[in-house]
């Protein structure tokens, strides 16, 4: 993929690693290795009566299918694993190409950034989706990708450098931009009840209404004239405003709110232009 006038710089591509697929086909091939030298070296030979063998020779069959049925298995469940749309990341865009068709999916256009965790680990997000909206489709990007790491790190930053500029100014006009979050409570759920991605799509999620001077979160209105303080702290990775009167008025994880690269940083280009506002 080269660059494109529209779609920016090409950044890098990612698909699902081939490695456990690789690792079958070697597999494959030392089980139908050992498979053939059961048979030749030890069922032709009882057969033909040039080798004693005091049990039944068909127990030797029955490995053979056995040891072939295991790879056959192993083989086919990586197969299925290396499955997945390929994702082109750019600049402005990210082009996902899945069974001979493309979607561009600009970074303007990506309404929610999802980052959640899966595996054993707890704290490090190893997996990334996208969606235009509400209403559309996920697109997810797991840790089963290459270079996860670099993926979501790039995704990250630039929708946050895209859509920061773009909310502002449609706040300015009066506007509202709305975010979405997932109780942290589900969140935790996910992290030990789900068994694939697929899963960890399958939530409930509420909003956050931001608007120019004030957040409005389901009946509570919080004043960002009336916050003296905003953190996001790195032992609980928590998002806080405090109030003048030192009362958390509004706690949420870093991680269960979507596009929240983009949330916090809103966050606090509103908050200190409120503080400083005549």
């Amino acid at each position: 993929m080269k660059s494109n006038p529209e779609l920016g710089t090409f950044i890098r591509k990612s698909a699902v690693s081939k490695a456990f697929l690789y690792f079958s086909y070697v597999i494959l091939v030392l089980f139908t290795a050992i498979s053939l030298f059961i048979y030749f070296k030890a069922i032709k030979p009882v057969n033909e009566g040039t080798m004693n063998f005091s049990g039944n020779v068909s127990i030797l069959y029955y490995c053979i299918v056995f040891i072939m049925a295991l790879g056959l298995i192993i083989f086919t469940t990586a197969l299925y694993l290396s499955k997945g749309s390929v994702f082109y990341l750019y600049q402005n865009a990210i082009v996902i190409a899945n069974k001979g068709s493309k979607e561009t999916l600009y970074f303007k256009d990506i309404e929610d950034v999802y980052l959640f965790t899966s595996g054993k680990r707890i704290f490090d997000i190893n997996n990334i989706a996208v969606r235009k909206n509400s209403t559309a489709p996920w697109h997810p990007i797991s840790a089963r990708y290459s270079d996860i790491y670099k993926v979501i790190a790039f995704i990250r930053s630039a929708h946050r450098s895209v859509n920061v500029p773009l909310l502002l100014r449609k706040l300015e006009e009066g506007e509202s931009a709305t975010f979405t979050y997932v109780d942290f409570k589900d969140l935790a759920m996910k992290q030990f009840m789900a068994i694939n991605t697929n899963s960890y799509l399958n939530i409930k999620t509420k909003t956050i209404l931001l608007f120019q001077d004030k957040l409005v979160l389901d009946s509570q209105v919080i004043y960002f004239k009336e916050i003296h303080h905003f953190s996001i702290t790195d032992l609980t990775n928590q998002i806080q405003l405090v109030n003048n009167n030192d009362e958390t008025v509004f706690k949420k994880s870093y991680n269960s709110v979507f596009s929240t690269d983009t949330f916090t940083a809103l966050l606090n280009e509103l908050i200190n232009k409120n503080k400083f506002k005549d």
